[in-house]
């Protein structure tokens, strides 16, 4: 009996996430279609186990479901292949931290070092306050050029740089609660046009709305930028849904995580139910040579790391 209600539950929940594209709440549940997937192959032994045929087809069906819609956010490609430079110096290397420090935490020291392990280019954190930016004087000061916002949460984002920032300044995507950053990158002959980010929380209606209006902003924004791009932060969202799909397209953007498998940043403290809502993106002008997840740093968030070449 609790089998076969938890298997209508995971059918419950498949439909569901068929509506992410209108339904606030379906873009909630489609999330999960990994989860949905594993879930519904154990049901499926589990019922063959037992001698309950009926119920075994209905969770391979709910498994075979979510397999199918999850596999073209998972399946791994290869990188992009770098084309030759017109430029006469050769491609540069540029390695961007992202890390949602988790306002909350105290854990100043644990993602010090984490920025001093990777030693990024450029990092952005965001869910930062005023204990957060103490917390981190002595890693802040191995960049020398930086920018802070901070929104009606009292929170706000962070960039740091160790080139050279220009045309910097808050983004106009409504992101008031932790402003969005927009900085041009100098690094030697080449620039970087750099978007720092941290959406709505999802969790209601109307925040829903206002991710995706974020979402739409950002799209406008990268779509009318002509240099390389890289969009990156705590993006409140997976690629499973629609609305993650829209902003690749209207964007002309591409996800760094394409190619290196699938790679879950939240929640650090239940890793079965482990979503990737912590993205890079990346426009045509951008070749992606990694992206990984850092060690945990204290936070709910795992960091993504992504090497790049200009």
């Amino acid at each position: 009996m609790i089998g076969a209600l938890l298997t209508l539950s995971l059918a419950a929940a498949t439909l569901c996430a068929m509506t992410a594209r209108v339904l606030w709440f379906g873009d909630l549940a489609v999330h999960f279609r990994l989860q949905y997937a594993v879930l519904g192959l154990i049901g499926m032994v589990l019922f063959l186990l037992v001698r309950q045929p009926e119920w075994a087809v209905l969770a391979l069906a709910v498994a075979a479901f979510n397999f199918i819609a999850a596999v073209p956010a998972m399946t791994s490609r290869p990188p992009p292949v770098l084309h030759a430079a017109p430029a006469a110096t050769d491609p540069q290397k540029v390695r961007v931290v992202a890390i949602n420090v988790l306002y909350a935490s105290h854990a100043y020291q644990r993602v010090a070092d984490v920025i001093h392990l990777e030693r990024p280019d450029v990092v952005v954190l965001v869910e930062m306050n005023a204990r957060w930016h103490r917390g981190l004087e002595e890693a802040e000061r191995e960049y020398p050029h930086r920018y802070q916002t901070r929104g009606a949460s009292r929170r706000g984002v962070t960039l740091w740089s160790r080139f050279p920032m220009t045309d910097v300044g808050e983004l106009p995507m409504e992101t008031h609660d932790e402003p969005a950053i927009g900085a041009t990158v100098q690094i030697g002959s080449r620039t970087l046009r750099v978007f720092a980010v941290h959406t709505s929380w999802p969790m209601w209606p109307a925040a829903a709305r206002r991710r995706n209006l974020q979402l739409a902003r950002m799209a406008d924004l990268a779509r009318a930028t002509s240099m390389p791009l890289v969009a990156v932060g705590d993006l409140n969202i997976t690629p499973f849904s629609p609305h993650f799909q829209q902003l690749l397209a209207d964007g002309r953007l591409r996800s760094a995580a394409e190619g290196f498998r699938w790679v879950p940043t939240w929640p650090v403290f239940l890793p079965a139910a482990g979503i990737q809502i912590d993205h890079g993106l990346v426009n045509a002008a951008v070749t992606v040579q990694g992206f990984r997840r850092g060690s945990t740093d204290g936070s709910d968030h795992r960091p993504i790391i992504l090497d790049l070449l200009l």
